[in-house]
């Protein structure tokens, strides 16, 4: 009976070893990465976006995403990055659906930008590991023709968020109320669809410039 006992206990405190070097092992990767982002750098902010970008690419849409938000949300290209900030930049179409017997804009591509712009802000403050940028950028396009019927990219939508705003949050509202927390710049017409807009000049081009002088400097002393 007492040599069961002392095996089974000695079966369990294999078992919370296990797990406890495991958790250990964990923590000290998420700390490992952490210190690299603080130090600025960029191989390592640059890895982990890339990872996280990837991974939202091949994520199915969130039940109360609809499709045209999720198509932007796993089209969205990395513009610049460092330990405080991230810019991206993306695309937005008008949304279709039936009402009545009838297949219907339901959104208009302003509207789409709207709910994507803060879709991704949300989900690069919160949903990025080992990385807590204080202010994200999202840059919307969409397509305009001109009167020759040739296609162009313009931007319609620019959103500058900043953390602290962003924690106090409700998360649940609607995309539109959201952004009045936030820098924004758009140009509705009388008629609900966009204009194009002059987007803002980037506040961390310094940053991303000295950066990168700093990386190639180290780059040639290796």
């Amino acid at each position: 009976m007492n040599e069961g006992v002392t095996i089974a206990f000695l079966i369990i405190a294999l078992i919370f070893g296990g797990i406890g070097l495991v958790l250990f092992k964990e923590a000290r990767t998420h700390r490992f990465w952490r210190q690299l982002v603080a130090q600025n750098d960029m191989r390592a902010i640059q890895g982990i976006l890339d990872q996280e970008i990837d991974h939202w690419r091949t994520q199915r849409p969130p039940k109360d995403v609809s499709a045209a938000v999720w198509s932007g949300v796993q089209g969205l290209d990395l513009v610049s990055a460092s330990a405080k900030h991230v810019r991206v930049s993306t695309s937005a179409d008008p949304e279709f659906g039936m009402v009545g017997d009838e297949r219907q804009q339901v959104a208009s591509s302003l509207d789409t930008a709207y709910a994507t712009a803060l879709r991704l802000v949300e989900m690069i403050f919160y949903d990025i590991p080992n990385f807590r940028p204080d202010d994200v950028r999202v840059d919307v396009y969409t397509t305009f023709r001109s009167a020759e019927g040739v296609a162009e990219a313009l931007p319609i939508l620019c959103v500058e968020a900043d953390r602290g705003s962003a924690m106090s949050l409700d998360w649940n509202l609607p995309a539109a109320v959201l952004a009045r927390e936030f820098e924004t710049t758009s140009n509705r017409a009388p008629n609900g669809e966009p204009r194009p807009i002059e987007l803002p000049d980037d506040r961390f081009a310094d940053i991303v410039a000295k950066t990168a002088a700093s990386n190639a400097e180290e780059g040639k002393s290796d």
